[in-house]
């Protein structure tokens, strides 16, 4: 079973309800339904960095759009192994965004945001586990793009939902 780490923004787009992006949502919308097949198992880290972010953006218990379903599907089944792995990550300091897992010292990755740095950490981390990083699914941070071949030689590897909306002008992108 292939595994995925979710970015937040696949979570959050497929809860949107305005049009101005209706490909990218039904596409984050499909990923998420083939997610929840059991098609693919979702990978969090294990002090909930992770999940606080996704409940921080969802409402699971009260919502009920397709990424409110995902994130209390994963709180429901933490303990299943076929539908959620954590993993261990280690904090470099208490700031909560600097991982030993992370490729600190790589120069360019060296302004890779500091909030996203936990999802690289928790595929690194996994792939020391199980021998094979989890794709990072991706649906609308343009800032990841300029990263792709910095994590590709660690073999984290990024699914760019919604990349044609990412190649857009930003301007074009609101109008839709």
């Amino acid at each position: 079973m292939d595994a995925v780490i979710v970015d937040t923004n696949v979570i959050v787009i497929a809860n949107d309800i305005d049009d101005k992006r209706k490909d990218c949502r039904d596409r984050c919308q499909e990923r998420i339904e083939q997610i929840i097949d059991q098609h693919e198992k979702v990978v969090v880290d294990d002090k909930w960095r992770i999940l606080g972010e996704y409940k921080d953006n969802t409402r699971p218990n009260t919502r009920k759009g397709i990424g409110d379903l995902f994130v209390k599907r994963l709180l429901q089944n933490l303990g299943n192994p076929n539908i959620c792995t954590t993993v261990h990550i280690t904090p470099l300091v208490e700031n909560g965004t600097d991982f030993v897992e992370f490729p600190n010292d790589d120069n360019a990755l060296a302004s890779f945001h500091k909030k996203d740095r936990k999802f690289i950490a928790v595929a690194l981390a996994h792939k020391q586990d199980v021998g094979q990083a989890p794709v990072i699914l991706l649906a609308i941070d343009r800032g990841w793009l300029q990263f792709a071949d910095a994590l590709a030689n660690y073999e984290a590897s990024v699914d760019l939902i919604c990349e044609e909306d990412m190649q857009r002008p930003r301007q074009e992108r609101k109008g839709r």
